[in-house]
């Protein structure tokens, strides 16, 4: 009879790195994010709404995994600080505002500057930590800014900020 896997297995390992009595804990999480002194984390209202809303639909599923989720999503919310667009002065790239660049080629891309906890590139939410957020905050319609990335330095105009998503 030739050896199972497992025999096979458990030949070339010594006992000394395998456990047994170890527990299994479930889905490792994230933890909730930590905050230094005198920081703040920010959030637009619909980022909350959304977090908000995220909290809910974990609580409705009685998974241990949605427990873990919702218990983590609560948390998170527990450190945002919500900030809306206007809260900075009309007409600048700020958190919570939306921007339209445009590369040295004319392409155009749209964005909303947002907290990381919000952010999600697939939906044209970025961090306001992001390269080209950082790059963009403060500045203009008019202006150019240059924007390191790990294949080299890119140039985009700033054409236009408004405070509410641009019709597409």
């Amino acid at each position: 009879m030739p050896p199972t896997a497992s025999r096979r297995y458990a030949a070339g390992v010594s006992k000394a790195f395998t456990s047994e009595e170890t527990p299994d804990l479930g889905p490792l999480g994230r933890i909730p994010p930590r905050l230094a002194p005198g920081e703040v984390r920010y959030v637009t209202p619909e980022g909350q709404a959304a977090l908000r809303a995220a909290v809910e639909a974990a609580r409705a599923d009685p998974g241990p995994a949605a427990r873990t989720r919702a218990t983590l999503l609560e948390a998170t919310l527990a450190t945002l600080t919500v900030l809306a667009a206007d809260a900075a002065p009309a007409g600048e790239a700020a958190f919570g505002r939306w921007v339209t660049v445009e590369d040295d080629t004319g392409a155009r891309t749209t964005w909303r500057l947002v907290g990381p906890d919000e952010a999600d590139a697939r939906r044209g939410l970025i961090s306001v930590s992001a390269p080209v957020a950082r790059a963009l905050l403060g500045r203009r319609p008019g202006e150019w800014v240059e924007v390191e990335r790990p294949g080299g330095a890119k140039g985009l105009t700033l054409v236009a900020v408004l405070d509410t998503a641009p019709e597409r």
